[in-house]
């Protein structure tokens, strides 16, 4: 009975490392993207984390495979400007947007729920992709991935969150969620 109990045990904990990785993804396009267009990368100020950097190049290298031009590290040098934020934190806090007065306004990053998180979620892994026109600094693309993870380490999780965040660029904006494998 005791082994049974213990065997029992073993295989609830597999089956929730097994569960897949649930990613989810918000893409928009304001407006019909330029077919071959430059871009130039704004980088945030100070010393830039190793895993932001790299996420950098990653979505660099992307944009380049999708027929962008990467214009050089200048802002005027491109057609449009590349944003790319990075984040890991614990997945039990959401994140909010708020007005001045400190209102919160919008939900940017809500805490994991069994829709979302398939199993463990002790951090959250996020991706946000801006393209915004150098001329007018309106935003041409906006795409952000994410996914909850136990074990796996954040560089781990960088190439599905580059790919998933720009999948928008080949019009399909909006919000949806998709699975795949991967450790949790």
């Amino acid at each position: 009975m005791i082994r049974a109990l213990g065997l029992s045990a073993g295989l609830l904990l597999l089956a929730g490392c097994a569960s897949p990785v649930v990613t989810r993804i918000d893409a928009a396009v304001p407006a019909p993207l330029p077919a071959r267009s430059s871009f130039a990368v704004v980088t945030p100020p100070g010393d830039t984390a190793l895993a932001h950097r790299q996420a950098i190049d990653m979505v660099s290298a992307a944009l380049t495979q999708r027929g962008w031009t990467m214009a050089g590290s200048a802002p005027e040098a491109g057609d449009h400007l590349l944003f790319v934020t990075l984040s890991d934190r614990p997945a039990a806090a959401a994140l909010q947007a708020g007005d001045d007065a400190g209102k919160a306004s919008a939900v940017i990053g809500p805490a994991p729920d069994r829709k979302t998180a398939k199993g463990c979620a002790r951090r959250d892994h996020r991706l946000a992709v801006r393209l915004t026109d150098r001329v007018t600094g309106a935003d041409v693309y906006s795409g952000s991935a994410a996914e909850y993870h136990c074990k796996a380490a954040l560089d781990e999780s960088l190439p599905h969150l580059v790919a998933a965040a720009l999948d928008g660029l080949d019009g399909s904006p909006g919000q949806r969620m998709v699975e795949r494998a991967g450790v949790r």
